[in-house]
């Protein structure tokens, strides 16, 4: 089994272990999955993952749940405007690379 695939179904948790819901999707950017996709208010709302950290089936994220929570929901493709939204909202650097969506094993 693909490493990436152990994220999926883990809770996702913000920094102060408060719980967001479960990890749905994953989002690669050359090849390392660097957002989540978690299921909120009947929408898909990416967080990023880089620096999380997984114990116990759980993702602890380094951001508020009020963030992610505010943070512009998804289609079921990202478009251009979503992608530098998102980076926007969360004070990132837009990548060169476009997000893949990881399959699913």
């Amino acid at each position: 089994m693909d490493r990436t695939d152990l994220l999926y179904d883990c809770d996702l948790l913000d920094r102060h272990g408060e719980r967001v819901g479960p990890v749905e999707e994953l989002w690669l950017d050359g090849g390392r999955p660097l957002w989540a996709g978690v299921r909120t208010d009947n929408a898909t709302t990416l967080v990023p993952i880089r620096g999380a950290q997984v114990r116990d089936r759980r993702l602890v994220v380094p951001v508020d749940k009020s963030e992610i929570e505010e943070a512009p929901r998804i289609g079921a493709e990202l478009s251009e405007v979503e992608h530098v939204e998102l980076h926007d909202h969360y004070g990132l650097t837009v990548p060169r690379q476009r997000l893949v969506r990881h399959e699913r094993r």
